[in-house]
C-alpha cells in the first residue's frame, strides 16, 4: 500500500511540476447574484483544499458570493500575485507574512486554516535511528523556509545546532524526490513531499511537526482593501470555510473526494495528505490569535519567533514590533457571538478508516 500511495503522490508532484511558470488556474469560479468576483489564490497543501469542499457542495452560493478559486501550482506565485494585489485573499504559511509587511504590503490574517501536526517531518534513512546520528551527515531543505526553521528545532530537541550537520540547501520538492531516490542521507519535507520521501521502505520519519505543535500555522490573509470595502463578504467567507469544516466532520467521504479531485489524487492518498493537519474551530481561532502565552500556542509569539530565525538567515532586515498588527480578529469575533461553535473534523482518526 506504501508504494501504491508513492507512486500516486509521485504523479501528483509530477503534475504539479509540470505547472511551474504558468499561469494560475482559475479554474473554480462559483456563481452568484452578487456581482463582485473575489478572488482567493490557494496552492497544493492539504489543508487549503478545504476550499473545493466549498466549491463542489455550492456553499459560497448560501451567502450570494461570487468567488474565483485560484490555483497556484507553485506556491511562490500566489505569494506574489497577493503582494502585488491580484488577489484579494491568500492562504498563507505564517512565516510568509513576515517580508511582505516589512515591505508594507497592506493586509490582515483573518482566520486559521490549520497547524502543521504531522503534515511537515525530518525524513532519514534507516540507518540513522535517531537525530543524533545525523552528526557529520548531509541534511537537506530549502534555505530560509519554515521547513528549515522546523529543521533547527528537530536539532535543537536532540541538543544539536546545524554547525552539527552538513547542512545543504535544496528546494523541498526535490528533497522528496531525493529521499525517495535515495540519493541523501535525510531531509526536512512537507505534504505531499513527506509521504513521497517515506514511500521507500529504506526511510523513516524521526520527528514530525506533531513534536512541536503552533510552530508552523498556515492562515487566510485578507487586503486592506476587500476589509474597507467589503467587510460583510470577508465575514461570510469565513463561515463558508467553517461550513466546509463541519460538511467534513457530517459527510467525512464526500468532502474527502471534493479535495481529491482538485489534488488530482486517490481518496486514501487525500486522507494520508489532511492526516497531518490540525484544523481549527472558532473558539480555537479566537484563542491563538488573542490568548496571550510564551509559546507556540500564540500566534504573534509564533510570528516572533519566525521572525527572529528569519533575520539571522538575512531572509528579512527587521522583527516587526508588533505581530499583533497582522491579525483583524473582529471577523471570527463577530461570528462567535451567533455561530454555535463545533469540534473540527479528527483528520488523524479520518485517515484510518
Amino acid at each position: 500500500m506504501r508504494k501504491i500511495v508513492a507512486l500516486l503522490l509521485t504523479l501528483a508532484l509530477v503534475i504539479s511540476l509540470g505547472g511551474c511558470g504558468t499561469a494560475p488556474t482559475p479554474s473554480s469560479s462559483t456563481t452568484s447574484n452578487n456581482n463582485k468576483k473575489i478572488t482567493i489564490g490557494t496552492s497544493p497543501y492539504p489543508a487549503w483544499y478545504v476550499w473545493y469542499i466549498a466549491k463542489e457542495e455550492n456553499l459560497f452560493q448560501k451567502y450570494d458570493l461570487n468567488v474565483d478559486l485560484v490555483y497556484f501550482p507553485v506556491y511562490s506565485d500566489s505569494l506574489q500575485a497577493f503582494n502585488t494585489g491580484k488577489l484579494d485573499l491568500l492562504n498563507i504559511a505564517a512565516c510568509d507574512m513576515i517580508a511582505p509587511y516589512n515591505q508594507g504590503v497592506k493586509f490582515k490574517a483573518v482566520m486559521i486554516n490549520d497547524n502543521s501536526n504531522g503534515a511537515d517531518g525530518l525524513v532519514a534513512n534507516t540507518k540513522f535511528k535517531s537525530i543524533s546520528d545525523l552528526k557529520g551527515q548531509n541534511v537537506v531543505t530549502e534555505y530560509g523556509t519554515i521547513e528549515h526553521f522546523f529543521l533547527l528545532k528537530a536539532l535543537e530537541s536532540a541538543g544539536m545546532t546545524e554547525s552539527d550537520i552538513k547542512y545543504t540547501n535544496m528546494t523541498v520538492n526535490d528533497s522528496g524526490t531525493a529521499m525517495l531516490a535515495g540519493k541523501v542521507g535525510a531531509a526536512c519535507v512537507w505534504e505531499p513531499s513527506l509521504s513521497l520521501a517515506l514511500g521507500s521502505k529504506d526511510n523513516h520519519l524521526l520527528y514530525s511537526s506533531a513534536n512541536t505543535p503552533g510552530l508552523i500555522p498556515d492562515l487566510l490573509i485578507a487586503s486592506d482593501d476587500l476589509i474597507k470595502t467589503d467587510r460583510k463578504d470577508v465575514t461570510n467567507l469565513v463561515n463558508v470555510y467553517l461550513d466546509a469544516l463541519e460538511f467534513y466532520n457530517q459527510n467525512p467521504d464526500k468532502a474527502v473526494a471534493d479535495m481529491a479531485k482538485q489534488a488530482d489524487v486517490t481518496v486514501d492518498v487525500m486522507k494520508q495528505m489532511m492526516a497531518g493537519s490540525k484544523l481549527f474551530s472558532v473558539k480555537e481561532n479566537l484563542a491563538a490569535m488573542t490568548e496571550k502565552q510564551d509559546n507556540y500556542t500564540y500566534l504573534p509569539y509564533t510570528l516572533n519567533e519566525t521572525a527572529k530565525f528569519l533575520q539571522s538567515v538575512k531572509m528579512i532586515d527587521k522583527i516587526p514590533a508588533k505581530p499583533e498588527d497582522m491579525f483583524d480578529t473582529s471577523f471570527m469575533q463577530e461570528i462567535n457571538k451567533t455561530r454555535k461553535d463545533f469540534t473540527p473534523p479528527d483528520t488523524k482518526a479520518l485517515a484510518q478508516k
